[in-house]
């Protein structure tokens, strides 16, 4: 059974739609063309970049208080981001609820992380969910731009539908996690955290 099938059945009209962030910080565009092969290649580099300046970091990451942490985690991000369309829409809350750990949100076009993950003294989970969200928001842009993205047309549509029809854990969950935009997410971020790790040195 593909995903339309499975939606028909579930006979739902779920809008996919995350917490508002509390920040008024507005947030810009500033890509012209986002190719995939250029968005891996620089999330790839920023992971390397990443995990080899910790060596030289002062404090290092793991040493670090929750401030320090969001810094250089909000420097990774700015590091790959703007290719995917958006720069300053990255934000720690406190007020998230435990089990989620992230969200991108299509109106305000903003990632929000729960604060929590900043406790964490390895930072592969916050790496890999900055990545995941940030993906989300390459999906919303490649919707929104389909032209000014790398992406098949039928590639895009899914994800159109998908987000209109969107699946939440305490739904369902295996499908939560087998829905198109979730499991292109959850590549995305998995792939390029272990394309990474592997190049620094």
């Amino acid at each position: 059974m593909d995903f339309l099938e499975f939606i028909d059945e579930l006979d739902q009209e779920q809008a996919y739609t995350d917490q508002i962030s509390m920040s008024d910080e507005p947030v810009y565009m500033t890509s012209e063309f986002c190719d995939e092969q250029v968005l891996e290649e620089s999330t790839t580099y920023a992971v390397k970049e990443f995990l080899e300046a910790d060596k030289l970091r002062q404090p290092p990451y793991e040493e670090a208080n929750t401030e320090e942490r969001a810094q250089y985690l909000k420097e990774f991000h700015d590091n790959f981001n703007e290719v995917t369309g958006y720069t300053n829409n990255l934000h720690f809350r406190e007020d998230m609820n435990p089990e989620n750990l992230g969200a991108f949100n299509p109106e305000t076009k903003q990632i929000n992380l729960n604060e929590s993950l900043l406790l964490e003294d390895d930072p592969q989970q916050v790496m890999e969910t900055i990545m995941h969200e940030s993906r989300h928001a390459f999906q919303d842009f490649a919707i929104n731009h389909p032209e000014q993205v790398s992406v098949d047309k039928e590639t895009i549509n899914m994800w159109e539908y998908n987000f209109k029809h969107y699946i939440r854990p305490e739904f369902d969950f295996e499908a939560y996690v087998n829905q198109p935009v979730e499991a292109d997410a959850n590549d995305f971020s998995e792939r390029m955290f272990c394309d990474g790790f592997c190049k620094a040195s």
